[in-house]
């Protein structure tokens, strides 16, 4: 038997019970571990006991050069282990640990930490995580958190605190980006909530991280160790403060329990129609065993590949291919489900299955109700690697005339896949608010009650007629005539409105005589597609650098434009401001590897960093270029503060088309160049930049902390966030009346621009052009049609 592993003393006073550990843990480990009993006493180990003496022998044969883990049953073991230590060579005591995990749980777990060339220290806190799963399936808080295990006394590790901000704490989308941003470092990462007390838990697992229940205002402590982890470390905590300032937050809040008459109201509207249920065949492990394991790895490697394209290819690059592809991988997932093949010989389904169960219990023991909802995830990627696998079929969606769809709980990748035209409505059994189904329909203007077990609990097997209203919760089964009458009118009335809405076409004229236009920003296709539907004028942002925060490597020039192109596609015709990357302050891209800086807010970020790397700014500008052809392409650039710097990049423009023109290919121009006025220097010197540039845009966000000295999302420092200041308000004044004496055009899409008041004050300010969410048009464009028509 091989001593070139950790080995194992098991100390028990009982012999059988030992015995029988060592059996459970050699089950999971073959040999490859040197697992010694030192159990009972008297000649065969009969009597209940320990015996120092028989600790020692055994020490000496399962020490091997990694050394030994003793683990103990009950308080008088400890007392005889701790004799054998002082009775055995020094040099075998001197690699022995002894500890404090539970007997048969912790066995188990050192042994398979072992068999994988594990160190002993690795071994042993393996060992001491022994009752993590268990707890968490019973939802029991788990154990203290030591202070060292984030030792901050340690040289070689580095620290960073930072505070949530997002009202939602860190759910599933967000820790799905800190993974894939801890990912992109040589480095361990851990993160430990310090205001609750949690973790520390790898940063490489989403599951792992739904343990913090880390929530708005939590301070979470990032440590890192290893060649980068200072970088790694700066970047997490720079993209936590992020949380809560982009399109992260789930959706706005909703009731999520049922009344006695009503289900979970998901997305308005009304609809009335035939029924039809969602079928999914069951799922049936026939031959869950294999004779070749390294067969079935291979396997599952290959399905992995295959869903995680499918992925891509069904949602783009936004938080939610984000978030299913990181579950894909998720090492909670896959360790248990690489030990399943490995060492039990279970097929790549199988053993997949069980790294899901495995992920899903962890998830339910939290107390977050939207990271409970993320079953619904792990289930939808479940299925996609089982049908890849070729042991689940995919789910048959109605054919037919149009009806209202019948769920047991309905998956975001069949969300996704329902076409409006056909499906009036979705009533769902068990479904929350906060699930990506949800935010699917909703996305989707399908009308969708969820929650609706209890309404339908005496639903006839085939019922003929269903009715529903989204905004209510209410579910009518076979409506009758004067009731499917009422639903009728009202839905024929919502497709009127949304006509009109359509007709809006993002300008409203005010009876004093401006036209006002409302644009949009967004951050990928699927934003800008959200735009188009809620009535935006155009795209008034477009934050390049949202595309390209989770990666290891620059993105090309044929994929840049690619991902622009796809954007421009949802406003054919209409105007598209695109803005050059504006990295850092809180926007860490790994891949640009910009060494930290004392206050990054103040350092190297917008248009500085792109002109320091002019081969970056030529190959976004390019890739801009080539897919504006043909297009009203606009390129903004972000924290200008010179005139020098507005020259420069209109340098590398030139540049650009030059190089285009010598690889032969086609590119729009010219190409109207403008800037963000977010600096206080440049709203102050408006009238210097206007004959420099064809239009100004003022990001209020920035312009706000650097006029007020402020750190945007500093907890104390909320009532500063002000961009109705005054001082904020003079600036914005300034940057109007240059535009309008220069003849040039000046927009708001700061956030500021998204709240009516604001919104008002910043159209009497002369200010014809803003640029908001989406979802925040409607609202904008109701404040400001009071007492205007729309044009």
């Amino acid at each position: 038997m091989s001593q070139t592993t950790v080995g194992l003393v098991l100390v028990s006073h009982s012999r059988a019970l030992a015995e029988a550990t060592r059996a459970l843990a050699t089950q999971m480990t073959g040999d490859r571990v040197v697992i010694e009993c030192a159990a009972g006493v008297g000649e065969a180990g009969e009597a209940l006991g320990t015996d120092a003496t028989a600790i020692l022998a055994a020490l000496e044969r399962a020490a091997g050069e990694k050394g030994a883990l003793v683990l103990m049953d009950l308080g008088s073991a400890l007392l005889s282990a701790e004799t054998a230590l002082d009775l055995v060579d020094a040099s075998i005591a001197a690699k022995t640990r002894l500890s404090a995990g539970p007997f048969v749980e912790g066995a188990v777990a050192a042994a398979v930490r072992a068999a994988g060339g594990g160190t002993l220290d690795e071994v042993a806190a393996e060992a001491r995580r022994g009752l993590l799963a268990k707890e968490e399936q019973l939802g029991e808080a788990p154990p203290a958190p030591a202070p060292a295990s984030v030792d901050e006394s340690t040289e070689n590790v580095f620290l960073e605190d930072a505070v949530i901000g997002d009202e939602h704490g860190l759910h599933a989308r967000p820790a799905a980006r800190l993974v894939s941003c801890a990912s992109q470092f040589d480095a361990k990462v851990a993160i430990e909530n310090r205001t609750n007390g949690k973790g520390p838990r790898a940063a490489d697992s989403v599951v792992l991280l739904a343990g913090l229940q880390a929530r708005r205002g939590d301070v979470l402590r990032i440590a890192g160790s290893g060649r980068q982890a200072e970088a790694a470390v700066r970047a997490i905590a720079a993209l936590v403060r992020t949380f809560g300032t982009t399109p992260d937050a789930p959706p706005p809040p909703a009731p999520d329990k049922t009344t006695n008459d009503r289900g979970i109201p998901i997305a308005p509207g009304v609809a009335v129609g035939p029924c039809v249920r969602l079928e999914r065949a069951e799922i049936r492990f026939s031959h869950p065993f294999t004779k070749n394991p390294p067969a079935e790895l291979d396997r599952l490697t290959a399905a992995l590949d295959e869903v995680e394209a499918e992925i891509r290819g069904a949602y783009g690059r936004d938080d939610m291919a984000t978030l299913h592809a990181t579950l894909l991988r998720d090492p909670v997932i896959l360790q248990t489900a690489r030990e399943r093949i490995t060492k039990q010989h279970q097929n790549a389904a199988s053993a997949f299955h069980e790294g899901i169960e495995r992920a899903a219990m962890a998830l339910a023991s939290a107390d977050d109700p939207y990271m409970r909802a993320r079953i619904a995830d792990l289930r939808d990627v479940e299925l996609a690697v089982l049908r890849a696998l070729g042991a689940a079929p995919a789910a048959v969606l109605p054919e037919g005339p149009p009806a209202l769809l019948l769920a047991d709980e309905l998956l975001p990748s069949e969300a996704a896949r329902l076409d409006p035209a056909r499906v009036l409505g979705v009533v769902d059994l068990r479904g929350g608010p906060t699930s990506h189904a949800a935010i699917l329909l909703r996305g989707a203007g399908i009308p969708a009650v969820f929650g609706a077990a209890s309404l339908l609990k005496d639903l006839p097997a085939s019922p003929a007629r269903l009715g529903l209203d989204g905004s209510t919760g209410e579910v009518w089964i076979d409506p009758g005539p004067e009731r499917t009458a009422d639903l009728e009118r009202r839905r024929a009335e919502e497709r009127a409105a949304r006509l009109s809405a359509a007709a809006f076409h993002g300008k409203i004229t005010l009876p004093s005589g401006p036209t006002v236009e409302l644009w949009a920003n967004a951050a990928s296709a699927l934003e800008a597609r959200a735009a188009k539907e809620a009535g935006a004028f155009g795209i008034g942002l477009l934050r390049t650098e949202m595309f390209f925060l989770d990666r290891d490597d620059a993105p090309g020039e044929d994929e840049q434009a690619d991902l622009y192109a796809e954007v421009l596609a949802a406003f054919p015709g209409a105007p598209v401001v695109i803005r050059t990357l504006d990295a850092g302050g809180d926007k860490r891209l790994p891949w640009l590897h910009v060494p930290p800086e004392e206050n990054p807010y103040l350092g190297l970020r917008g248009i500085r960093l792109s002109l320091d790397r002019p081969d970056l700014l030529e190959t976004q500008l390019r890739a801009i270029l080539r897919a504006g052809r043909g297009r009203d392409v606009r390129i903004m650039i972000p924290m200008v503060s010179t005139v020098t710097e507005i020259e420069a990049t209109k340098a590398a423009l030139a540049r650009a088309a030059r190089t285009l023109d010598a690889t032969g290919k086609p590119y729009l121009w010219p190409v109207p160049l403008g800037i963000m006025v977010e600096v206080p220097a440049a709203a102050l010197l408006a009238d210097q930049l206007a004959p420099h540039v064809d239009f100004f845009s003022i990001g209020t966000n920035d312009l706000t902390q650097y006029t007020l000295a402020a750190e945007r999302g500093h907890p104390k420092l909320a009532a500063l966030a002000d961009a109705g200041h005054p001082a904020v308000l003079d600036l914005v004044n300034r940057v109007s009346q240059a535009g309008r004496a220069a003849g040039r055009a000046v927009s708001v899409c700061g956030e500021a621009a998204a709240d009516p008041k604001l919104a008002a004050t910043f159209v009497g300010l002369g200010i014809t052009r803003l640029s908001m969410g989406p979802a925040a048009l409607a609202r904008v464009a109701a404040a400001l049609v009071a007492g205007a028509e729309i044009g």
